[in-house]
């Protein structure tokens, strides 16, 4: 055994738990779903990154930049993306966050905590909630 970095080795193992998964239950039709919001003048100012598979949506990251939280944006895009995983098909939504980042906003949208993990990092918590679409 070794330890490594080399992304060949990584993709590798990565590519072989995929084909077992396509054997098992199929192509997972994963497709990202990202969506920016900018400013007047073009920059970024909020964001969401995820994608749907096997009837999924999850979010892997939201970022709404500091001076324009607590006005909607975040409440727009999680809603823009749900529209988009219902027109896909999906079911169901699923994202973590820690406990100093959002999990009072994934609430207050309707998300359902199902699973915390303790201490991480020391003296936080990292959530996992779903919602059904």
């Amino acid at each position: 055994m070794k330890f490594t970095t080399d992304e060949k080795d990584t993709e590798f193992v990565r590519d072989a738990l995929y084909a077992f998964n396509r054997e098992i239950v199929g192509n997972d039709g994963h497709t990202p779903l990202n969506i920016v919001e900018e400013d007047s003048d073009g920059n970024i100012i909020g964001g969401i990154l995820g994608g749907t598979y096997w009837g999924w949506m999850y979010i892997d990251i939201l970022w709404v930049q500091e001076n324009h939280r607590r006005c909607g944006l975040g409440s727009r895009l999680v809603s823009m993306a749900e529209d988009e995983a219902r027109k896909r098909g999906c079911h169901h939504v699923h994202v973590d966050t820690m406990s100093w980042q959002a999990p009072g906003f994934y609430k207050k949208l309707g998300y359902e905590l199902i699973g915390m993990l303790p201490d991480i990092p020391k003296g936080n918590e990292k959530y996992l909630f779903i919602k059904a679409l």
